[in-house]
């Protein structure tokens, strides 16, 4: 062989060999995401200066099978919208509802939990103005009846149908679900909307006597609605798939898409 053709070839070998320790750890690099949360207690809440919550014990979990980073970041709920909607970076939320209208600027991986049946909460003293009421439809038309909200939340696809069929007379607010039982007891608005794992940590936030309210149930409340991760769409799709498999490895997703009777 050319005397030159060797020297090169061993060159060659010798590059190769020299840049296969730094490639090697690249491929295993740990995937970095911002999750975002807003304080919805028992989901997610900061506590000494901490996020706590159930969902957000099963997300950490979740990441950390899923081999990614996680930096959390306590935002009100629409600018979270805001934010996953400018798609100026890599962005992850949890605990949110899949509708067709934020599919057209996120991505959402598997459910990760199905909430129970959503409940009328109002005060006590207040009960009586919904006993001719045996449905929420005939709850939305009454217009005697003002209901407290947030911003940006959803209620699940088939409710926020009704909402806005129906135009609902509503107090909506901008800041947490806390201050809601709160405008119901100083009479500006009559009932809300939650679901009945959250209702006594609301109100125990709000800063409320919780003896002072009461949770109706309705005819037509469809089934709970499910959770997500919601992704704003520079998050790359190997990033998904392997938390959508983390998902199914720590969750049972036949229970959670098909629940036994409430």
């Amino acid at each position: 062989m050319n005397p030159v053709r060797i020297v090169m070839a061993c060159l060659a070998a010798a590059v190769l060999t020299a840049l296969a320790p730094l490639s090697a750890p690249a491929a295993d690099k740990t995937e970095e995401l911002r999750v975002l949360y807003l304080e919805r207690p028992p989901y997610y809440w900061t506590e000494n200066g901490r996020p706590t919550g159930f969902l957000m014990n099963l997300t950490r979990r979740i990441l950390d099978e899923a081999g990614v980073e996680a930096t959390y970041v306590t935002v009100p709920a629409a600018r979270i919208i805001a934010e996953i909607h400018a798609n100026r970076q890599p962005l992850c939320s949890l605990g949110w509802f899949r509708t067709s209208q934020r599919e057209t600027f996120a991505s959402f991986s598997l459910p990760i939990y199905r909430d129970n049946p959503l409940v009328l909460l109002t005060a006590r003293d207040k009960a009586g103005l919904f006993k001719k009421h045996t449905t929420l439809r005939d709850v939305f038309e009454d217009t005697n009846l003002i209901m407290a909200q947030v911003a940006s939340f959803s209620y699940g696809e088939a409710l926020d149908r009704m909402l806005r069929d129906i135009r609902v007379r509503n107090l909506t607010v901008s800041t947490s679900q806390a201050i809601l039982p709160k405008l119901i007891l100083h009479g500006r608005a009559t009932y809300m909307l939650a679901a009945p794992e959250e209702v006594q940590t609301l109100l125990r936030s709000a800063g409320v006597d919780p003896e002072r309210f009461v949770s109706l149930k309705m005819d037509d409340i469809p089934a709970g609605n499910l959770r997500h991760f919601m992704f704003s769409k520079s998050v790359p799709e190997n990033v998904i798939r392997r938390i959508n498999q983390a998902i199914e490895s720590l969750t049972d997703q036949e229970a959670i898409l098909h629940p036994a009777p409430y």
